[in-house]
């Protein structure tokens, strides 16, 4: 900061340091020349509102229009892995210079605002115009460079037809034939089974550099038999074992044989791309299994909701974080096969709230709705279609563990899982079969509904105010005000229960900070008789008190 020292970090960052701006003018002295130099050009920057912060602070270039290559990029490229300056300009090959110095990084970002520029006007026509609509209602940073590339591309304006049909392709992809339980299991050939993995075997054939490992083998005939006479098997074997085609093996032949599938629970995401992308290919190459299927079914939170996108965009949004979402959906979808989340790169916790309610986190969509209102090609039913027809099933142990609690709502039947990566089972179960509630969800419910001038009751009367008769309108407005009442009374309540929890929790660890890990605490029957916890359970029947007239009100409209 000008007129400070210079951190040595900084130094060491930029091998700028105190004797070489020693005799540097002050930002007042050269800012009348700046402010000439600037005009009413547009400002770039990335993350321009912190370069703004300073060049305002004097009161010029208050009107300047602003652009951010952050933003641009947040929506342009929703798979980036990171998108600060550096690992946008790495993934775009933009040399990058070996100073961190003011200047070099705004080449960098000049570079990077054209190429960018160059994927904005690449956009379907329709997708662009969506998201210059959608940001002239924000003070957003990243709509100059939209609003340019649509005026660029000679577009008159798009009917309101084009712009009320959904913007998300909804191709089914291609379809087989569910699996089912065989009534009459056809056992393995364990021998055959043993063969592929032996010296001269299928693997070593096809794989010059195939090692046999003896561990592997053993492991195989393990599985094998356990497979064919349907019995539990726990292995424990070491790293270098080969264990995922020691079981990936019997697995598959096993379920190509009786022509029904195989679950395989995983832990981790980068072990669910390994089977699938590398072990599975490789198995199936090696032993000619084209016909082999597999695939990755996850929770239902993992994918995108088309018709949730939809209302979305059609109620409009309100923050920045919605419209980043919004235009990153959009743009993603249209070249993604799944509509995995974790295809795109969600920047904090804002953004994930935001996809949360475009989720197919929703219990209410049947299959029979879905088929109604995508098609049946929304992407979680079509990942559960997929999973319908695959030899081999990929799920994770949350969504293994979450259907045994509920009782196997997505997963298809099967008769055998191989679970790896065991040793995380047990921190899986708990939290499987455990429920959250925090004050920041109850806070953010409540915040999502509003009142009659904001939120989702707004939204509601402004609708029943062009569709319902004025008696009705009337009516609906007076269950709002009722809704709000409940929703404050009860909100207050909430934060009594959570106050008393916090007091008993503090008294429990006798008024030490809470450590590193957080603080966990078991309830035994002797925890129950404390003062404190009796006080954390009247307030916790208060609040369920609170929270009935809150819901017959909610129920009312």
């Amino acid at each position: 900061y000008p007129g400070r020292p210079i951190p040595s970090f900084i130094t060491q960052l930029t091998g700028i340091h105190n004797e070489m701006v020693a005799g540097a003018p002050t930002l007042q002295e050269v800012y009348p020349d700046l402010l000439d130099f600037v005009g009413d050009a547009p400002l770039l920057g990335h993350n321009v509102q912190f370069d703004l912060a300073f060049l305002r602070r004097p009161g010029g270039m208050l009107h300047n229009p602003a652009i951010d290559t952050y933003e641009m990029a947040s929506i342009l490229m929703p798979d980036a892995g990171r998108y600060k300056l550096g690992a946008l300009a790495d993934a775009l090959e933009i040399s990058l210079p070996a100073t961190h110095r003011a200047l070099d990084d705004a080449r960098v970002t000049h570079v990077l605002f054209l190429k960018l520029f160059e994927m904005a006007q690449a956009l379907p026509l329709r997708i662009l115009a969506e998201i210059v609509h959608q940001g002239a209602q924000l003070q957003w940073d990243g709509y100059w460079p939209f609003q340019y590339a649509l005026r660029l591309r000679n577009a008159g304006p798009v009917s309101r037809e084009a712009m009320r049909a959904p913007l998300i392709p909804l191709s089914r992809g291609r379809e087989h034939p569910p699996l089912r339980l065989p009534q009459h299991p056809v056992p393995l050939d364990i021998e055959e089974a043993i063969s592929l993995l032996t010296p001269g075997g299928a693997f070593a054939r096809h794989f010059p550099h195939f090692e046999h490992r003896q561990e592997q083998v053993a492991m195989l005939e393990a599985v094998a038999t356990a497979i064919s006479e349907h019995r539990h098997l726990l292995v424990e074997a070491g790293t270098g074992t080969g264990k995922s085609v020691a079981y990936l093996l019997p697995a598959a032949l096993w379920a190509m044989q009786n022509q029904t599938r195989v679950v395989v629970s995983t832990n981790t995401i980068n072990l669910q791309d390994q089977l699938l992308n590398k072990d599975i290919p490789d198995i199936r190459a090696a032993l000619g299994l084209d016909d082999l299927r597999a695939a990755v079914l996850k929770g239902r939170s993992n994918y995108v909701c088309p018709r949730r996108v939809e209302n979305l965009r059609r109620r409009g949004v309100e923050t920045t974080e919605e419209l980043r979402v919004l235009g990153k959906v959009l743009v993603w979808m249209q070249h993604s096969r799944t509509g995995d989340r974790t295809e795109i790169n969600l920047n904090g916790p804002v953004e994930r709230e935001v996809w949360r309610r475009i989720s197919a986190e929703d219990e209410g969509c049947t299959a029979e709705t879905c088929q109604k209102r995508t098609g049946g090609a929304c992407p979680f039913y079509r990942a559960r279609q997929a999973a319908q027809s695959a030899h081999i099933l990929i799920v994770n142990h949350a969504l293994l563990l979450a259907e045994m609690a509920v009782g196997n709502r997505v997963l298809p039947e099967y008769s055998h899982v191989i679970i790896d990566e065991g040793h995380h089972l047990e921190s899986a179960v708990t939290n499987a079969l455990s429920e959250q509630l925090t004050a920041w969800d109850v806070e953010r419910m409540i915040r999502e509904l509003g009142t009659p001038s904001s939120g989702l009751l707004s939204r509601l009367l402004d609708l029943g105010d062009e569709i319902l008769q004025p008696s009705q309108g009337a009516a609906l407005h007076h269950l709002a005000e009722q809704v709000t009442t409940a929703a404050i009374q009860y909100q207050n309540f909430v934060r009594q229960f959570f106050g008393m929890l916090d007091q008993f929790l503090y008294e429990v660890r006798s008024g030490q900070n809470v450590g590193a890990y957080g603080q966990q605490v078991r309830i035994l029957p002797g925890t129950r008789t404390q003062p404190a916890w009796t006080d954390v359970e009247v307030a916790w029947e208060e609040a369920s008190r609170a929270y009935a007239p809150f819901n017959e009100a909610l129920e009312q409209v």
